[in-house]
């Protein structure tokens, strides 16, 4: 029995000490490793790594150092010089417009390999804007410009950023990421600034003027209905939302003139006069002047939709007759937005700078809820005289940040910013 006693009482004590020993003591020569949480800096560093963060969910971005930017209004009150362009200024009385008024809270992090640079930048932004110099007919005046919205004419801007680089003699290389214009493709626009303004770098852009003529002229092309599919590096496949992008295209056709006349006659009583849903004979019914909405719908699924009365109470108002319908589907788009530039691959020093963002592009809703992440991938050296070239070993160099909320020309941003190259130990 005393054996028995004696043999509970060791197992008891040896229990005790192997719970005794997991426990943490102030003075145990074995820290618990605590996890690597990210610390604001006051200049974005870039660190060296082997593994390149290629992605924006890639895990060195987790635990990167941040550089916060206290955003400053850069510039406000413009307007397009143009004609025939609206509707551009979002944050044109500054950044009490931007983000709705709410901090965009921005946040750079940086790494670079033997060979690129990569810049990871975040901001807040509530709304998405995807359109550029867009294509509507009849659009709304601009309360900040002058001038006659009848007929076809360009409005709308998209959400953007400049990263802008000292080349040192007054020269600044420029990186443009556009929401509407570059990110579709996986790419953001190189240019320089020779300090006479800002000019394209050699090649090809990512996009082109979507225009028959000038800003009045009206669309050359429209969507032409099979889904624009591309592989992008990086961000691998992606779908582009027909609403507010065009890379397959066809020649636009119709009269929306012709269709207006029609669409007074027999839409307007519930749909509204501009289309927006308030209707005389029916004061709040479907909006037809969303952004994008038109554009993702093709002819014959428009035709299968409108002249069903199980669909559209409508349909004894839907056209009878080919050229009436084709006139009325671009008076419809003419409600929407056409996109005001149609993307195609960039080539030479134009292709440099490399993008993907955390936007889902097969569908661009009204919010963006998380906000922007944008990486930009560059190599340390283009071999492009266009471009600026960086040495690690150098340590600093001095950039300028710019941000676009709907809006082309007025900026919120920072001013004499530094990126430092960490040393590769």
């Amino acid at each position: 029995m005393g054996n028995l006693i004696f043999i509970r009482r060791l197992c008891f004590v040896g229990l005790v000490t192997m719970l005794v020993g997991c426990t943490y003591y102030e003075n145990d020569p074995i820290k618990i490793p605590t996890p690597d949480v990210p610390d604001p800096t006051s200049t974005l560093e870039a660190k060296f790594v082997t593994t390149p963060p290629s992605k924006i969910t890639s895990n060195y971005w987790k635990t990167a150092d941040f550089l916060p930017i206290s955003a400053q209004n850069q510039t406000t009150g413009q307007v397009p010089a143009e004609d025939g362009l609206f509707n551009m200024n979002g944050t044109f009385e500054g950044i009490h417009l931007f983000n709705l008024g709410d901090d965009p809270d921005i946040l750079l992090k940086a790494a670079y390999t033997s060979d690129s640079l990569y810049i990871l930048i975040n901001w807040k932004d509530t709304l998405y804007n995807a359109s550029q110099a867009n294509w509507l007919y009849n659009g709304p005046t601009d309360p900040n410009k002058a001038g006659s919205t009848v007929g076809w004419t360009s409005q709308r801007s998209d959400d953007n950023l400049t990263l802008s680089f000292d080349m040192g003699s007054g020269k600044s290389d420029l990186w443009n990421w556009s929401l509407a214009l570059s990110e579709p493709l996986g790419y953001a626009i190189d240019m320089i600034d020779n300090g006479t303004g800002a000019i394209a770098d050699a090649g090809n852009k990512t996009y082109v003027r979507n225009a028959l003529s000038d800003n009045r002229g009206g669309p050359q092309y429209d969507w032409d209905g099979v889904q624009q599919e591309l592989t992008r590096k990086p961000g691998g496949r992606t779908i582009l939302d027909p609403g507010y992008y065009l890379l397959n295209k066809k020649n636009f056709t119709g009269s929306p003139a012709d269709g207006d006349i029609y669409f007074q006659a027999e839409c307007a009583p519930c749909h509204g006069v501009t289309g927006d849903g308030n209707g005389f004979s029916n004061p709040v019914y479907v909006a037809l002047n969303l952004p994008g909405q038109f554009n993702r719908l093709t002819r014959a699924a428009l035709d299968n939709f409108a002249s069903d009365h199980a669909q559209h109470e409508g349909s004894t108002h839907y056209p009878d007759t080919e050229i009436d319908r084709e006139n009325l589907f671009a008076r419809l788009r003419g409600f929407s937005g056409i996109p005001g530039y149609y993307l195609q691959n960039p080539t030479g020093s134009n292709s440099d700078i490399r993008a993907v963002s955390n936007v889902q592009l097969a569908k661009i809703d009204k919010f963006n809820k998380a906000g922007y992440s944008v990486l930009l991938v560059r190599a340390l050296n283009t071999v492009n005289a266009d471009d600026i070239v960086f040495d690690p070993a150098q340590m600093s160099y001095t950039f300028s940040l710019l941000l676009g909320d709907n809006d082309t020309l007025n900026k919120i941003g920072a001013f004499n910013q530094q990126l430092t190259f960490k040393p590769n130990n």
